[in-house]
């Protein structure tokens, strides 16, 4: 049997609580509960076999248990959705609620996540309207920490390759880093105090996988994501005051991880596999740039075409273009 997209949390009374999906040969993955040291079991949701049960999240408070996960695949209805099931126990909840369709998110409390394939993610609750976009990738998992909320979880793939990241981004303040795990990056994985567990490829198909325990696991500052302005959440523009104080450091800052994008593309080409790092300078060097809005413009263009189709940037060009604005 395979295992696959765990999720680690604690019930009131501070019991070990693992969500996770199960599945054959058939792939027609099933969520199971393990809670403690007691005997896993299959959570009742009442759909047909054929029906694919994934991405399971939950919480539990004074009025009972909170289990949001994705469903679909069946027919006549292939369309997958988000539900929602609540009641006192986990063996014991209520029918599946469909809250929306989507691939992918979950639900805590109020907040409600949703991500697409197109590498979009939005966070929507009472207090916070929030759109992030992660270019260049496919998202494949939503999920969040048990025991600090704000931190997402965020699996993507790069688009038109099997390779994979997780990206740990902080919605209190909007920092992110890439999470790996034993020496290569995670695939779908949950985080509760200092443990780690992660869907480890296990066979030669993609989805041939094993829950495991990360021995190690390495948090490295990325920018990948951008925050989007959105109807609550609005993005407060940069005053012309303020742009001409940090002018000249900011491109002191754009050079600096051009040339660090720059050098690590030439290791690319000789087969050193470092496109993570090559997109995170790429996406320093766009935020600084902020201030110049057609340098700013021509980076975030050149990262979104590299991430999207694999061609580099011109370097000569955006080299021109930085250190005209530098001799100004």
């Amino acid at each position: 049997m395979f295992t696959h997209m765990p999720f680690l949390t604690r019930s009131l009374s501070g019991e070990r609580t693992l969500l996770y999906c199960q599945a054959g040969e058939s792939f027609f993955w099933k969520i199971h509960v393990r809670c403690g040291l007691r005997d896993p079991f299959r959570l009742s949701t009442g759909f047909s076999e054929e029906t694919i049960e994934c991405s399971p999240a939950a919480w539990q408070d004074e009025t009972g248990w909170h289990v949001s996960f994705i469903a679909g695949g069946m027919d006549p209805d292939p369309l997958f959705r988000l539900y929602r099931m609540d009641g006192q126990t986990l063996d014991q909840l209520s029918e599946p609620v469909a809250v929306k369709p989507t691939r992918t998110g979950f639900i805590y409390h109020d907040r409600l996540v949703s991500g697409d394939m197109s590498g979009t993610v939005h966070v929507s609750g009472r207090t916070v309207d929030r759109i992030l976009e992660f270019p260049g990738t496919h998202i494949l998992r939503l999920s969040y920490r048990a025991d600090s909320p704000d931190e997402l979880l965020v699996t993507c793939q790069w688009k038109g390759e099997e390779t994979v990241c997780t990206v740990l981004y902080d919605l209190a303040n909007d920092r992110q880093w890439f999470l790996e795990c034993d020496g290569k990056p995670t695939y779908k994985p949950t985080l509760y105090g200092d443990e780690l567990l992660h869907a480890d490829r296990s066979g030669e198909r993609f989805e041939e996988r094993h829950i495991r325990s990360g021995t190690h696991h390495v948090r490295t500052r990325c920018h990948l994501a951008s925050r989007l302005p959105s109807v609550f959440d609005p993005i407060v523009p940069i005053t012309s005051e303020a742009l001409e104080q940090v002018r000249a450091a900011n491109l002191a800052g754009v050079e600096k991880h051009l040339g660090a994008a720059w050098t690590i593309a030439t290791e690319l080409k000789s087969g050193h596999a470092y496109r993570m790092r090559l997109v995170g300078h790429l996406h320093e060097a766009e935020e600084e740039s902020r201030a110049c809005p057609d340098l700013h413009r021509l980076i975030r263009t050149a990262r979104k075409a590299y991430q999207e189709t694999g061609i580099f940037p011109d370097w000569e060009m955006l080299a021109d273009q930085l250190y005209a604005l530098m001799e100004k």
